[in-house]
């Protein structure tokens, strides 16, 4: 004959207790860790690094990207907005993707064109990224950097030239210059040098001697 143990009425109320306070830490853990993810959203924070920089309130979502350097703890983006070009960053920040930082460059008309630059530093490293988009044909070569990191690319077929060092850069120091392809100096791109007002609209390419 099977015995049926009686649970004591106590020991019932005691689980329910404990069940209950169970619930109530789990609805407490949910409702922190969706408060900690909305805070999260609405400070930029993305699962994804292009959605990230998309995010970024001088970028916006209907940005279409033209190039990307990607340096493992961060991403730069070029990107054309309705705005113009924006160059963006994207960093890894505690498993997700933040984009601190854009920068805007303005149009020219112009055969060489400077679609974007950024630099950036922060404790997980340093960037400098620089692209151009060349359409002049007796231009060959695009030769960027400082004295000791000078990148030099040949033109192809209209392709965006992205030049990227793994160092913060002053702009300075960059010193973009166009060549022929026999090596001549054709473009300079620099500040206007015949005033002593420094003027945004006036960083472009210079033909030398045109």
């Amino acid at each position: 004959m099977k015995h049926w143990k009686m649970m004591s009425p106590i020991f019932l109320r005691l689980d329910e207790n404990r069940m209950k306070v169970i619930r109530n830490n789990l609805k407490m853990i949910i409702l922190v860790i969706v408060g900690i993810l909305v805070i999260a959203y609405a400070s930029g924070y993305r699962l994804s690094p292009l959605n990230a920089a998309k995010s970024h309130f001088d970028v916006g979502r209907s940005a279409k990207l033209l190039g990307e350097v990607d340096y493992g703890w961060s991403i730069v983006y070029f990107m054309d907005t309705d705005e113009g070009t924006k160059t963006v960053i994207a960093v890894k920040s505690i498993g997700l993707w933040r984009a601190p930082v854009a920068t805007y460059s303005l149009p020219h008309e112009g055969q060489i064109n400077t679609i974007g630059s950024i630099n950036y530093h922060d404790d997980n490293g340093q960037i400098t990224a620089f692209a151009v988009q060349v359409t002049e044909p007796d231009v060959a070569y695009i030769e960027i950097g400082p004295e000791n990191h000078r990148i030099k690319k040949a033109v192809e077929s209209d392709n965006l030239l992205i030049f990227s060092w793994e160092e913060a850069i002053r702009f300075n120091d960059l010193n973009p210059i166009a060549l022929s392809a026999d090596g001549q100096l054709l473009y300079e791109y620099r500040y206007a040098t015949d005033t002593n007002v420094i003027k945004l609209e006036d960083l472009k390419w210079y033909r030398i001697g045109g």
